[in-house]
């Protein structure tokens, strides 16, 4: 358990139970794990661990998803992990090779066809099949909206790379605003209407007070993170964008000052998120599905990480 992380006023409250049974959780991350292995992701021989660290932030984060829908979040989950680890290796300071991996992915958003002839990377295969199953069934607003965010979040890398490359560090703003798009929080909320099979309202999409809400939950689903994966990354050798090492660094704090620091204002924003969606669920009765799925995404990250293999084998 991650001691960072657990303080008694950051848990959650417990809330209703997930409709699926584990075995049909089970049955879906078996599909995943042979789906990660048959495009190339994973070696055969890396299934055992990459099982006990990934998979369950889906089953927490989206508690009532199923079927194909759940088959697609694994999958989408699975190779964002993949391509975040890639950057953690040479392509991350290489600025060349880093446009060479993330151009082809954003051209996929724009021009979704058929592959060059030219072999793929693995990466950006898989990348066309689940921009496919994403998009396919989707109105066109949806698509254009989540194409765009999707741009934001690939693009960060770039931004990263950059700075790792020319020896430089963002100031603390420019660090919040990669992080919000880095997460990849911004698609995977777009994915609470692919899985329900539906935009959520258009009247709750404009609401001012839905973007404060979305802005929210990314940020406080991403100092989470930052708190779980804190001790993996101090030991990397290149600079982080962590939050917690960023107060380090721009604000001279102790470590244990940072951490209390990020903690506090992950409790900040979890308040302030359940404000905006009492005001929201006022206005937009109907939408209760979107609106309490921000909760439940936050939630579900915080559960997982917390226990997560990932960052404490």
């Amino acid at each position: 358990m991650n001691s960072l992380l657990h303080a008694a006023e950051l848990a959650p409250k417990k809330r209703n139970c997930s409709p699926r049974s584990p075995e049909e959780f089970e049955a879906a991350v078996t599909r995943h794990t042979a789906w990660a292995v048959g495009r190339h992701l994973l070696a055969p021989q890396d299934v055992p661990h990459y099982r006990l660290a990934l998979p369950d932030l889906i089953g927490h984060a989206y508690p009532r998803a199923r079927g194909p829908e759940l088959d697609l979040l694994l999958d989408i989950l699975g190779w964002f992990t993949i391509l975040d680890d890639r950057f953690d290796g040479p392509v991350g300071h290489r600025p060349k090779d880093a446009h060479a991996l993330i151009d082809p992915l954003l051209g996929i958003l724009r021009y979704p066809g058929p592959p060059a002839i030219a072999p793929e990377d693995p990466l950006v295969a898989a990348w066309r099949d689940l921009w496919h199953r994403q998009a396919g069934p989707m109105p066109d607003t949806w698509r254009h909206r989540a194409a765009a965010e999707w741009q934001a979040c690939l693009t960060t890398f770039l931004a990263e790379t950059h700075h790792r490359a020319g020896g430089t560090t963002p100031d603390l703003p420019e660090t919040a605003l990669l992080r919000r798009h880095a997460s990849c929080l911004y698609p995977f909320m777009n994915m609470l209407e692919r899985v329900r099979g539906t935009e959520a309202p258009a009247l709750l999409l404009a609401e001012p007070a839905l973007y404060r809400l979305r802005a929210y939950t990314a940020d406080a689903a991403t100092l989470i993170n930052d708190l779980c994966s804190l001790q993996r990354e101090e030991g990397l050798p290149a600079v982080q964008f962590n939050m917690v090492m960023t107060l380090q660094r721009t604000h001279g704090l102790s470590r244990n000052q940072a951490v209390q620091v990020v903690r506090t204002r992950v409790r900040r924003l979890r308040d302030d998120s359940e404000v905006l969606r009492g005001h929201l669920l006022r206005r937009h009765p109907a939408a209760g599905w979107y609106l309490n799925g921000t909760r439940d995404m936050v939630d579900g990250l915080h559960v997982w990480a917390g226990t997560s293999r990932r960052y404490h084998p």
